[in-house]
């Protein structure tokens, strides 16, 4: 397979620091969209989030009925037609209906979002940030709303570290999150210029509520550069590119004083035992790797890991990788071989005798390479949900690897990870309303964005937007956007938002046919969060 330099660029989009590479100017923002093969709406305007297709068979019955799936969505910057729809946080359900979705503004991506708990609560949390045209990391923030959709924080990383998309987790009032920085080094005992540049990688500690910076676990001083699997010596264009030797792509907060981590270019995971008055002191506990000098687990071949993404630790030591193993950048400006294929992995470890055993594996399809990105959740009921990240694909698995769903984004539209979460939303803002007539027939749409009680609609009309008391139909919810309709001939109409026990919860404005609904289906609110830490 052709492994060509575009895909290298996006490669070095997520892992690259401020200042990295030079390039020319870019020809089109980086959110540049197309609206076709995107979602559109008559009560929201504003919205064309990608639309997800599944391949068939579909074996609805058994996928996990608990919780939506998480993403966001962006694409390889090189790529010579624009990304398929916004890019931005995204909810939608089983039926690969959207249920949220917030596009973020054309310069800058998203990525990443998960639900997570801030001081007790539930919240969504994702990046954005600004890449250039070659790749580099710009600047990354970690947005942070409730449950009604408002702004709780942005989180900017401080020290001169840049906050990268990979991982971001919330405990009480501190969040930990992934950093990158340059540091200007002698390469060549690894093979690399003596005037060269290494991407450090770190795990920070915030404090949500102030932004202040509370600690750094620097990979520099933990992890031997020489672990790396990654060649320090990239020539791309005539000139060498920063070694990128950790890269360094999940986190993991276990108990109360550990967690977990990947660098995926040194094959590994490395759970810490957190050091509280210092967190940069802070010990190794255990590392796994596929790569068998430096790990402390013994793993058969079948069990085996490289260029992994997405390590997390379960009950009873059960431990779940994306394994990508492909692949590393040569100096020809192309990837090296796949070891094999990549796969959804989940691994058992023995800490007594420090032994690792294949619980089970799921691949999508014989040699089906995945160059970057990817996740592997573990789902309460036992299926498995495998994002395959540089390949516009996910699939939702049984437990014993039967497919039960693959779905496919369109275009060059690709997303870090995808997970299945529970979320309850409860919009600040009032539901949305758009009426179309034609000859004859007049249909009125009805939507609220991100509005998860809702069961069903009820359209209200009258002659005036005060005279608003005829309810002229009906309609259970159907998809993100309900279109219903309505007989006789009215001017002015209200549609109602009815949960499941009937009763009215969400009214939007008055509306005619002259009305343009607000562009981003959320009624105008404020999607600017109050800035927490700087630059």
């Amino acid at each position: 397979m052709k492994r060509a330099l575009g895909i290298l660029a996006a490669i070095i989009a997520c892992t690259v620091a401020l200042g990295a590479v030079a390039g020319a100017a870019q020809a089109r923002a980086i959110g540049a969209f197309t609206t076709k093969g995107a979602w559109s709406f008559w009560s929201a305007p504003g919205l064309h989030p990608p639309k997800a297709t599944a391949d068939k068979p579909v074996f609805a019955r058994q996928l996990a009925t608990s919780g939506y799936f998480m993403a966001a969505n962006f694409y390889n910057l090189n790529s010579p037609t624009p990304m398929v729809g916004q890019s931005g946080p995204f909810i939608f359900d089983n039926k690969l209906q959207p249920v949220w979705f917030h596009p973020v503004p054309t310069n800058v991506v998203a990525n990443n979002l998960q639900v997570q708990r801030y001081q007790g609560r539930p919240v969504l949390a994702w990046w954005q940030g600004v890449v250039n045209n070659v790749g580099a990391t710009v600047s990354g923030a970690y947005v942070i709303v409730d449950q009604h959709y408002k702004p709780v924080a942005t989180l900017t990383g401080q020290g001169g570290w840049v906050l990268s998309l990979h991982d971001f987790q919330i405990s009480g009032h501190v969040a930990w999150v992934s950093a990158y920085k340059n540091i200007p080094m002698n390469l060549t005992p690894y093979g690399g210029p003596a005037n060269g540049v290494l991407v450090d990688f770190a795990v920070q500690e915030y404090d949500l509520t102030t932004g202040r910076l509370l600690g750094t676990w620097d990979a520099l001083h933990h992890v031997p550069p020489s672990q790396s699997k990654q060649s320090a010596n990239v020539v791309v264009s005539g000139k060498a590119i920063p070694w990128d030797a950790y890269h360094g792509n999940s986190i993991q907060l276990v108990g109360s004083n550990k967690f977990l981590i990947s660098l995926r270019n040194t094959w590994a995971a490395y759970l810490v035992d957190v050091n509280p008055s210092n967190l940069d002191a802070s010990s190794t506990e255990w590392t796994l790797s596929g790569n068998q000098k430096i790990s402390t687990f013994s793993l058969p071949t079948k069990a085996s890991f490289h260029w992994q993404h997405d390590v997390r630790l379960g009950s009873n030591n059960v431990v779940s990788v994306f394994d990508d193993a492909c692949c590393a950048i040569t100096g020809s400006k192309k990837f090296g071989p796949a070891s094999a294929a990549s796969r959804g992995l989940v691994l058992r470890l023995n800490t007594s005798n420090h032994t690792g055993s294949l619980v089970a594996q799921y691949p999508r399809a014989r040699n089906f390479e995945v160059f970057f990105l990817g996740s592997t959740q573990v789902l309460g009921g036992g299926n498995v949900l495998v994002g395959w990240g540089s390949t516009p694909f996910f699939s939702e698995f049984s437990k014993a690897g039967k497919t039960l769903l693959d779905v496919r984004w369109p275009g060059p539209d690709v997303t870090y990870r995808v997970l299945r979460q529970k979320w309850v939303g409860t919009p600040s803002y009032p539901p949305n309303g758009a009426v179309r007539k034609q000859t004859g027939k007049t249909t009125v749409y009805a939507s609220w964005n991100g509005a998860t009680l809702v069961a069903a609609w009820r359209v209200l009309a009258g002659s005036s937007q005060t005279r608003l008391s005829t309810v002229v139909s009906r309609a259970g919810k159907s998809g993100f956007e309900t279109a219903i309709s309505v007989p006789g001939n009215h001017t002015w109409f209200e549609v109602q938002a009815l949960g499941s026990n009937g009763r009215v919860i969400g009214v939007s404005k008055p509306f005619n046919s002259g009305t343009r609904p607000p562009a981003s289906g959320t009624s105008g609110t404020s999607s600017t969060p109050p800035l927490v830490g700087g630059y």
